[in-house]
């Protein structure tokens, strides 16, 4: 099963967990989606003690910067901006800014495949 999560300190009001639920139940997708409680000082302990499974993990403002510095390989766009919104956890590559980072919309039907 694929699992992705969010990643952050306080997480306990996010919305994205329950609209990542209904995208992968109306796409029939089996994968699941957590909010997940990380400090920003409990990051690099939490990526490198990964179990098999996670696909990725999309991150609150205050990790966007804190994971940079861990990213195996990083956008030159995310390398310049110096944060990342989102990551996959094998190998921890910077996916892509968001599309409201970037200033434009975008479909994103492609998210979490390989």
């Amino acid at each position: 099963m694929t699992r992705l999560a969010l990643l952050g300190s306080p997480i306990d009001s996010a919305l994205s967990p329950v609209l990542h639920r209904a995208a992968y139940a109306a796409m029939g997708l089996p994968w699941t989606y957590h909010a997940l409680e990380c400090r920003s000082q409990d990051l690099p302990c939490f990526l490198g003690t990964l179990e098999d499974g996670w696909r990725g993990f999309s991150l609150t403002m205050r990790l966007k910067r804190t994971v940079v510095p861990l990213l195996d390989e990083a956008s030159q766009t995310a390398g310049k901006a110096r944060t990342a919104c989102a990551v996959r956890a094998l190998t921890l590559v910077l996916l892509e800014l968001s599309p409201r980072e970037r200033g434009r919309t975008c479909p994103r039907g492609g998210s979490g495949r390989s």
